[in-house]
């Protein structure tokens, strides 16, 4: 059965205070309110339009980020085209490796949609995780997470074909941005990246992404409302359980 995803506050990210943001999310959840306090008043909001880079490759980032609004695509750019390892919502975090690794980050942060972020400065987490350590290892484990999202994107593309690379593709997006349906064998995954975006995450073209898609809803696999793409989990059990 697919792990249950992520819970957000009911109330939309971008509607609460920086505090709140902070107190909601991972790696902040226990900090104690004192240092919420110092943390918040750091913070600022950064808007950027579709297409813009947030962080570019080889850059050191300069602070913490937290989406707060949109879809953010890490990319690790080649010649002629380029991979999207990994996509963050709401809720997610990119640069947290800012207090403490001075290297370069290894892919770019590009926004999919408009997004909303909330900034809090390399320094002032960096003096943060000296006063409460405990925060250093939630850290940690976030950079871990993303190391091993990239992996499971590597060992995809050495080992599977498109079909099941896609399907691994969209397990993955449910599990970290999707819902519980109506009934406890449909998973919500919304807003849907486009067909180019998959392409782009499978290592595929996009006619090609087309067409597997199209096979999978003859087959009743997925469903497409809108801008919600609904998972039937006969194609979401295999996956789990590989």
């Amino acid at each position: 059965m697919l792990p249950a995803p992520r819970r957000l506050p009911t109330i939309p990210l971008e509607r609460m205070d920086a505090r709140e943001v902070l107190a909601s999310i991972d790696p902040f959840t226990a900090t104690s309110a004192d240092e919420l306090e110092i943390l918040a008043a750091a913070t600022t909001r950064v808007r950027k339009l579709a297409g813009a880079t947030l962080i570019q490759e080889g850059e050191v980032p300069d602070g913490l980020y937290v989406v707060l609004r949109g879809r953010l695509n890490l990319v690790r750019e080649g010649q002629g085209r380029d991979l999207i390892l990994s996509a963050l919502g709401p809720g997610d975090v990119i640069g947290e490796h800012c207090a403490f690794d001075p290297h370069g980050s290894s892919t770019s942060s590009i926004a999919a949609t408009p997004v909303e972020l909330l900034r809090l400065p390399a320094d002032v987490l960096a003096a943060h995780v000296r006063r409460e350590p405990e925060t250093m290892v939630s850290l940690m484990r976030l950079v871990a997470d993303k190391l091993r999202d990239i992996e499971n994107v590597a060992s995809s593309l050495a080992l599977h074909d498109v079909e099941e690379r896609l399907r691994r593709t969209l397990v993955r997006l449910v599990q970290r941005q999707g819902r519980q349906g109506p009934t406890p064998s449909e998973w919500i995954l919304a807003p849907v990246p486009t067909q180019s975006e998959l392409a782009r995450m499978v290592g595929s073209c996009r006619e090609t992404v087309s067409r597997t898609l199209s096979a999978m809803a003859r087959s009743g696999l997925v469903t497409s409302r809108g801008r919600r793409l609904i998972l039937d989990r006969r194609l979401v059990d295999p996956v789990v359980a590989a």
